[in-house]
């Protein structure tokens, strides 16, 4: 049972192994979402799109094309948001692929770093270009100023410089040519020179004229360094990376995927060449196994038989013990009824007398008067009454009536006696029918009684209410014997103290019955008790036991669904307790009888 179940254990764990491989195989070809790779690659065009976008509203908003800077500001949170969905959708595709993820999340990580450059360029950008505007728009205001202020002789030379220093500052925001910013500068100092020879008040807004026009230079010169800066951010070309890598792991996982297909058909094709061996061998081990259930079926089948007439054999075994017995329990009936006759052929010869003296007085009667003999007549009138008289006055009719029924009282007793041996010795296959369990006891007593008869004395405590139960009666009234016999041969004749055999029956519960049968012998050693009900073994003389009686009787209470309880002490006695089910146990139910209860004192 250990080596079946190891066995067993072995067969899962090969079967599981092989499925966990199936799986594995399945999932490694399993195929491509190309839904979600195509929204990666959607992803990544949006953001080329919308950072090209980006950079021309950032010129736009330089050359002042653009009225304000939402342009510039409002593709931020929508590069956020597509770049968090570009993450998410590219792990959760590339997810148990391995080096795949590996290379591609540091190029993400690349992109996001480039475009969070970008993001705080452009916010400089932003403001810086916004003193540059206002500077550019409050520079004429300051040169108004300036000249307002000076009205007295020389104000053309003012007007000239100031007008010269606006000018050349208005061409190097629209046009920032290098060489301007030398022209910005003379005319700067020329202005600042000129500033000197007049009032404090005017050269005081000169000089704030000329640091309008400064402050406009320096922006713009910041801010073309910051759009040198933008366009050198590779942030297109990150993209471009990142899509190409992408397209490069994804042709990767298809030719994978397709090797693992290969892979999977040879596997499947191995599977299924195994598959097909172990059913071969199935079928063949089914051939085999209908081939044994039906060799087991019928050695089955001839066991029951041999049990059948091992039953028998022991049946005419016990016979065989008691037949001189039973030959003398038929023989003194016999001779009875034999008596009996010979005393009835003896009683008969008068009554023939009287029978023919009766036909010749009648004969005489019928014949005419005229043909009458009167002498005869009297004479056969004379037998007549003599033979009358004399059967009357004997009493011959009453003892013959006496006689007659002395005859049929043995006859039946030889007929019971007969009767209990072919019930008792047919081949009996468990024929079911009602039992009473008070006549099985006293049927048993009446095919033993010569071995009972001045030896042992019969006490029965029996409850002659009980129902009767469903059974094969032979076999239970061989059970009966069999105990019987056992506890007589358990008391010697020799032995001073009577032997007594109690009989009892009883309700045991609901559906039960017990038949106890109990003697006061030897008892059963405590050495012997666990072997009586073994097949072949006894402790009586060679000729005088097969050893099989207790063993064919706990097998029949066993198929009847009943159980033997045996409590013994040695020197006091035995009882035997048999239990047995009212109703025939049903067939396939479990059998509950189980080893017989074994109870030594």
């Amino acid at each position: 049972m250990i080596m079946m179940n190891k066995r067993t254990w072995m067969h899962l764990l090969v079967g599981t192994a092989l499925a966990v491989v199936l799986a594995l195989l399945v999932n490694k070809t399993s195929d491509v979402n190309h839904a979600e790779y195509g929204e990666i690659g959607s992803l990544l065009r949006q953001l080329k799109q919308i950072d090209a976008e980006w950079n021309v509203d950032v010129l736009r908003s330089k050359t002042g094309l653009n009225a304000s800077y939402d342009p510039v500001a409002s593709p931020l949170p929508v590069i956020e948001s597509l770049d968090e969905l570009l993450r998410s959708k590219t792990n959760l595709f590339w997810r148990g692929h391995g080096d795949s993820g590996e290379r591609i999340v540091p190029l993400l990580d690349n992109y996001r770093q480039l475009m969070g450059s970008k993001v705080e360029l452009i916010d400089r950008f932003k403001s810086q270009h916004s003193i540059l505007r206002n500077s550019t728009r409050y520079l004429p205001s300051a040169a108004a100023e300036v000249l307002a202020a000076w009205q007295a002789g020389e104000r053309d030379g003012l007007v000239s410089a100031v007008d010269r220093v606006l000018v050349d500052t208005l061409v190097y925001t629209d046009t920032p040519e290098a060489g301007l910013v030398a022209r910005v500068d003379e005319s700067l100092a020329q202005l600042r020179k000129l500033a000197k020879s007049l009032p404090a008040e005017t050269a005081e807004r000169v000089a704030g004229f000329s640091a309008h026009a400064e402050t406009v230079v320096r922006q713009q010169q910041l801010g073309d360094k910051l759009l040198k800066q933008l366009a050198v951010l590779p942030t297109a070309r990150a993209l471009d990376e990142l899509a190409d890598m992408h397209a490069l792991e994804h042709e990767k996982l298809l030719v994978s995927q397709q090797t693992w297909r290969w892979v999977l058909v040879a596997y499947s094709a191995a599977l299924l060449v195994a598959l097909g061996w172990f059913a071969w061998r199935l079928v063949a081990s089914y051939r085999m196994l209908a081939r044994v259930n039906q060799e087991l079926t019928r050695s089955h089948a001839e066991l029951k038989e041999s049990q059948v007439h091992l039953v028998q054999s022991e049946k005419m075994s016990a016979l065989g013990q008691m037949v001189a017995g039973i030959a003398h329990e038929i023989n003194t009936p016999l001779a009875y009824v034999k008596g009996t006759f010979e005393v009835l052929r003896e009683q008969v010869a008068p009554v023939a007398q009287l029978a023919a003296n009766s036909v010749q007085f009648a004969q005489m009667l019928h014949l005419p008067n005229e043909q009458r003999d009167r002498a005869q007549l009297q004479t056969l009138a004379h037998q007549f009454d003599k033979s009358t008289r004399e059967v009357s006055g004997s009493r011959v009719m009453d003892e013959m009536g006496q006689l007659l029924a002395d005859g049929i009282h043995g006859i039946e007793q030889i007929s019971e006696i007969v009767m209990n041996l072919k019930n008792f010795s047919r081949l009996d296959r468990a024929k079911v029918s009602e039992f009473a369990v008070h006549e099985g006891l006293e049927s048993t007593l009446l095919l033993a009684r010569n071995l009972l008869k001045n030896t042992v004395e019969i006490r029965r405590e029996l409850a002659f209410d009980l129902p009767k139960i469903q059974c094969s009666p032979s076999q239970i009234n061989q059970v009966f014997l069999n105990i019987i016999t056992n506890a007589v041969h358990a008391m010697p004749a020799e032995r001073a103290e009577p032997g007594v055999i109690t009989l009892r029956t009883a309700r045991e519960g609901d559906d039960m019955v017990r038949i106890e049968i109990q003697d006061n012998g030897s008892g059963i050693p405590a050495n012997v008790l666990p072997k009586i009900f073994d097949p072949f073994y006894t402790t009586k003389p060679i000729g005088k036991g097969t050893g099989m009686g207790l063993s064919i009787s706990f097998k029949i209470i066993q198929e009847h669904g009943g159980k033997i309880l045996v409590d013994t002490e040695p020197g006091v006695g035995t009882v035997f307790s048999i239990l047995l089910p009212l109703r025939p146990r049903e067939p396939g139910k479990p059998d509950n009888a189980g080893e017989p209860a074994l109870l030594a004192a």
